[in-house]
């Protein structure tokens, strides 16, 4: 009989190296990752601010609202302390105005999260 000195296996090396390449893969998986959910967090934020922009705009349109040649509001919206600023201002046609929304964080440091500009029908 013969005998096989051959023994099969990885080698320490061959398993040390194999786990260096899932350990750099799972770090720049997880990192990834934790971009996307911070990504997913400030979109939904700008989604609400640009409703709430919208939502305003109608508002002034449907006539619900007159609007105001500057004017910054608090406003409690989808359970969320917001800043909305509007500002009017004439348009290149007499018969219209200009209206532009800003929408805002309303925290120690404010920041913008919708911008929107439209037209009303200038009343007189």
């Amino acid at each position: 009989m013969r005998r096989c000195n051959e023994q099969a296996g990885f080698t320490l090396l061959e398993v040390m190296v194999a786990l260096a390449i899932f350990a750099v893969l799972s770090l720049s998986l997880y990192s990834a990752t934790e971009h996307l959910i911070g990504n997913n967090g400030g979109l939904s934020e700008r989604t609400l601010a640009q409703w709430l922009a919208d939502n305003r705009l109608n508002e002034l349109r449907a006539g619900m609202r007159q609007p105001q040649s500057q004017r910054q509001e608090p406003i409690r919206f989808a359970g969320r302390d917001w800043l909305l600023t509007s500002e009017t201002a004439a348009a290149p046609d007499p018969r219209l105005l200009k209206i532009v929304l800003e929408v805002s964080t309303d925290a120690p440091m404010p920041r913008q999260r919708a911008r929107l500009a439209g037209y009303l029908e200038a009343r007189p």
